[in-house]
């Protein structure tokens, strides 16, 4: 079977940058006397996990399908469901009335011939009883036969399914960007804030001594200890650096595929570097700022988790 007997949404393409792990991928496949639709969709989550669901009579089918669906994703909760319907014309009927009447009637003989008192169906058995006759599998030819085939419709499906997660990813990190450039302006005011901190420090000191009457001037050695043992305490430019450095490296990840894990690792990190830099904060200022970026960073955090 070509390429094109698959009626599919998206093409196959090489997918660049972060994608979604939401999506949805359809295409369809005519056989001889039925047709078979190939739905494809996923959800968040933190692992893949793939179920497959199909005829019964195709014992083979969820394994290769499942080999199909994780040669192409790494992450999220993936379902492909593959459908039947007759290539004659559509009929109003939701179920095939004489052939349940026909399963029924085997069904009493089978019981007659073994033994078994029969007694009146309940309309539970009867609903499944008809499911199970609609849309007759037996028309269906040996999954050996189709695999090939049933193999470009999951293809034409996946790049559905694919080009819907790569526009997504698209649009979250355009949104995952601009909250990055305002983390890197919170960190710059922390930095600006902090940087008057020791000046402010001594003279708020000097003036409480002078308050108290005792005459220490800014070169006292005991100041000058006092000053030192403050700036120690107070000094974010470690925290600095590797925020910055943090920062960086989430901006050039969020250019490659897959990078959802990465950038889990990365989100605890920034919150780590901000929360030590609210602990050494001596400015009223610094600590606002602290809070606003634990706030963003709670916001990229849950855009992060929709990532590949």
């Amino acid at each position: 079977m070509e390429r094109r007997a698959c009626l599919g949404y998206g093409d196959k393409a090489l997918i660049m940058g972060a994608s979604s792990m939401t999506g949805f991928g359809r295409a369809e496949l005519n056989l001889p006397g039925v047709r078979l639709s190939v739905e494809i969709a996923s959800v968040n989550q933190k692992n893949l996990q793939v179920s497959v669901y199909g005829p019964e009579i195709w014992s083979g089918l969820e394994a290769v399908a499942s080999g199909w669906i994780r040669a192409r994703m790494q992450r999220g909760k993936v379902t492909a469901r593959i459908t039947q319907a007759s290539q004659g014309a559509p009929s109003d009927k939701l179920w095939d009335g004489e052939a349940t009447k026909r399963s029924l009637k085997e069904l009493e003989q089978l019981a007659l011939s073994m033994g078994v008192p029969y007694v009146a169906p309940s309309l539970d058995l009867i609903l499944k009883l008809a499911e199970s006759r609609r849309g007759n599998q037996s028309a269906l030819p040996d999954f050996a036969v189709v695999e090939s085939q049933l193999r470009l419709a999951f293809d034409a499906a996946l790049d559905g399914i694919l080009k819907m997660r790569a526009e997504e990813g698209r649009a979250l990190s355009v949104d995952l960007q601009q909250r990055l450039d305002a983390m890197q302006k919170m960190v710059l005011g922390m930095m600006d804030a902090e940087r008057t901190g020791p000046v402010r420090h001594r003279d708020a000191m000097l003036k409480r001594l002078q308050e108290a009457g005792l005459a220490l001037n800014v070169a006292d050695d005991r100041v000058l200890k006092e000053l030192a043992l403050f700036a120690d305490r107070s000094d974010i430019t470690e925290e600095i650096v590797r925020l910055n450095s943090h920062l960086s490296q989430f901006k050039a990840e969020l250019e490659m595929p897959n990078c959802g894990r990465k950038l889990d690792f990365l989100v605890q990190e920034l919150l780590r570097e901000v929360n030590t830099i609210g602990s050494k904060a001596s400015e009223i200022m610094t600590t606002k700022l602290v809070l606003e970026a634990k706030t963003e960073i709670e916001r990229i955090r849950e855009q992060v988790q929709n990532l590949e």
